[in-house]
């Protein structure tokens, strides 16, 4: 988390409500998000979360000790779960499983966590997460309902690879959006701060792959998961800037605070960038747009049945990067290169080629980053000849050293000086 954000939630206490899900352990990560933006958490677990994630970890983590039972505090008779209530600028359930939304649905109040539930009268934040089929289903949309006619905050589940092996609705938000929105729910400033490096500024970004059809069935595309691009709008957003994402198409929830624009085709992405390009002030092409698309995209079904083979006539799809050198207007240009063979020298040659004031460079192909995984490595290339780089990290981290890279950029261009940075 960058250093803009580290006052978000100072002096604030949330109150974090860990359920019975299989993605309790990504509450840790909330967790500490929340202390970087600035926030006391404390605790709360239900008896099954205890089975997935050890109440130890989470001890240990917020520096708060835990809570389960009703009559596990040292001093049962001051009634904790009032005391917390009084205190707690939110009390947030992540994840939150279908029969803790019953619980708060129908004013349940069996364990520590639900009576706390109860006892709150801060806002209330639930970011559910289950199987698609039980996510689906009508008394658990029901329980939303109802708890969204009370005022309650829902992080809605994204789409993704399920605990069952299942693919769908109902994997767990991610960590960054759930803790944008426990900040923007407790009144921290849903604007951007004006203390941001990028206050007043306007950032484009483009994130995911696209598609090339070759009849209604078949595309031409890669694993782009749009990862990146969506941590590099959010952290622009949380350093003070107004943020346009053009994205291809990802199964990520629009991030709060950034307006998003859907796309497909590389065309499509095209126009949609050189359309707002004349008013950026910076743009990051995180995109992963495709080289090639069919000559020809047949209207039917291309057949298997008769034919041993298929020969397919490709040709270059649109330059982005070069329209976007056409259009009206100055701004920063970061562009991003992904690559196979001797990793520097081909990101320096594609940053003069295509005219980038910096560009982040990553190897593809290796197990455990780049393209669907959640973390990267990437050396941050500029035409001053900065270098940066980023050991494997989870990619809103890349996002905030990218932003850095650009401040740093701009203050050595500011002086005139050509050296790398430190």
């Amino acid at each position: 988390m960058s250093s803009e954000e580290a006052g978000q939630l100072e002096g604030e206490e949330v109150v974090l409500a860990v359920t019975g899900s299989i993605a309790a352990y990504k509450a840790c990560e909330v967790l500490r998000r929340l202390q970087d933006a600035g926030a006391v958490v404390r605790v709360t677990m239900t008896h099954n979360a205890a089975e997935f994630v050890s109440p130890l970890t989470f001890a240990a983590l917020s520096g708060h000790r835990v809570i389960s039972g009703s009559f596990q505090d040292p001093q049962p008779e001051r009634l904790a779960h009032i005391r917390w209530a009084k205190r707690c600028s939110a009390f947030c359930v992540v994840p939150a499983t279908a029969d803790f939304l019953a619980k708060m649905a129908l004013g349940i109040a069996d364990d520590f966590p639900s009576s706390l539930h109860l006892a709150v009268e801060a806002p209330v934040l639930v970011a559910p997460a289950m199987e698609e089929k039980m996510w689906a289903h009508p008394a658990v949309q029901r329980n939303i309902e109802t708890l969204k006619s009370r005022g309650v905050r829902i992080v809605d589940p994204g789409v993704g690879h399920l605990a069952s092996g299942g693919h769908g609705p109902g994997r767990l938000a991610e960590p960054l959006d759930i803790v944008a929105s426990i900040v923007e729910m407790v009144g921290a400033p849903s604007t951007p701060s004006a203390q941001g490096t990028l206050a007043g500024q306007q950032v484009l970004v483009s994130a995911g792959p696209t598609r090339e059809h070759l009849d209604p069935v078949r595309m031409l595309s890669n694993p782009s998961s749009g990862k990146m691009g969506f941590a590099v709008a959010v952290e622009a957003h949380s350093r003070g800037a107004k943020v346009v994402l053009v994205s291809g198409p990802t199964s990520l929830p629009d991030p709060p605070g950034v307006e998003v624009v859907r796309v497909v085709t590389v065309d499509e992405m095209a126009d949609a960038l050189v359309s707002r390009a004349a008013n950026a002030d910076a743009l990051v092409m995180a995109a992963a747009p495709a080289d090639f698309r069919p000559q020809r995209r047949s209207p039917e079904k291309i057949k298997k049945a008769g034919t041993d083979k298929l020969t397919l006539e490709l040709v270059a799809t649109t330059d982005i990067l070069e329209q976007l050198r056409q259009a009206p207007g100055q701004r920063l240009v970061v562009g991003f290169a992904a690559e196979t063979g001797d990793l520097e020298v081909a990101a320096q040659e594609k940053m003069v080629r295509k005219g980038c004031d910096l560009i982040v460079a990553n190897r593809v192909g290796l197990p455990g980053g780049g393209f669907e995984s959640d973390l990267n490595e990437v050396v941050i290339l500029d035409r001053l000849g900065g270098r940066t780089m980023v050991d494997s990290s989870p990619k809103p981290e890349i996002a905030a050293a990218i932003w850095d890279a650009v401040a740093d950029f701009n203050e050595r261009a500011s002086a005139g000086s050509s050296g790398p940075s430190a």
